[in-house]
């Protein structure tokens, strides 16, 4: 049998429920309502659904702030039907403390409408839609993998030549990219000064708070490495 999900839908984020063939809980927390957090959702549902042969998701909100979600989750191939609001409200105040609306607690009822109903009304997206979804899906997808192995990549290279530098900046920040674009090494680094790698940094847009907080950490970290690595110069180009 399988699975049944439920999703309690608001504007800034959504909460998830994940029942078993047998109705015990398999998930349980909130989904923000932004395209990273919705797609590691996905990746649980469709987790799910492998597991237990398939999985119906419902939604208690069509279009407006269920817009995203509800592409998104097509867009992966997953089967989502529509709980209408009235049917959440009249299900929970069936249940045990029911009065005290929840966002855990509508995700369950959704989820467990889903599980006992067959007639609920499908949510599909237009073919022409359905079509450009899975397409923008898929190609975000691949750009997101794309940055990862790019970030795990500079880190591996910074952390064999100059790891005090890989600790003292943040790779995935635009001003830690423009210092490594011009300085990497400890030789350079100490060479320069923070005087200078700041002024670099102010240059080309870093502000001049945080330009100097990074020369001086690059600094620092220049200051307490003196062993030049082999092959440093060819790992800083790249």
């Amino acid at each position: 049998m399988p699975a049944s999900a439920g999703f309690d839908i608001a504007k800034d984020f959504h909460w998830l429920a994940v029942l078993d063939d047998r109705g015990q809980p398999v998930l349980d927390h909130r989904v923000d309502n932004a395209p990273a957090a919705i797609d590691a959702a996905a990746d649980e549902l469709l987790a799910a659904a492998d597991r237990y042969d398939g999985i119906t998701i419902g939604l208690d909100v069509m279009g407006g702030i269920a817009g995203l979600l509800t592409a998104m989750l097509v867009g992966h191939g997953l089967r989502c039907v529509h709980v209408s609001g009235l049917t959440v409200n009249r299900a929970r105040h069936g249940t045990r403390g029911g009065e005290n609306k929840s966002d855990p607690r509508d995700a369950r009822v959704i989820a467990e409408q889903v599980m006992f109903r067959t007639n609920l009304r499908p949510v599909p997206l237009s073919r022409e839609s359905d079509a450009e979804m899975r397409l923008l899906v898929s190609h975000r997808a691949a750009l997101v993998k794309e940055i990862t192995a790019h970030t795990n990549r500079l880190h591996d290279l910074l952390a064999g030549i100059h790891p005090g530098l890989d600790r003292a900046m943040d790779s995935t920040n635009k001003s830690g990219l423009i210092l490594l674009c011009r300085y990497v090494t400890p030789t350079e680094i100490r060479r320069s000064g923070s005087t200078r790698i700041a002024g670099h940094l102010r240059k080309h847009g870093v502000r001049p708070d945080r330009s100097r907080l990074l020369a001086e950490a690059a600094v620092a970290s220049a200051q307490a490495q003196h062993t030049v690595i082999p092959g440093e110069q060819r790992a800083a180009t790249l």
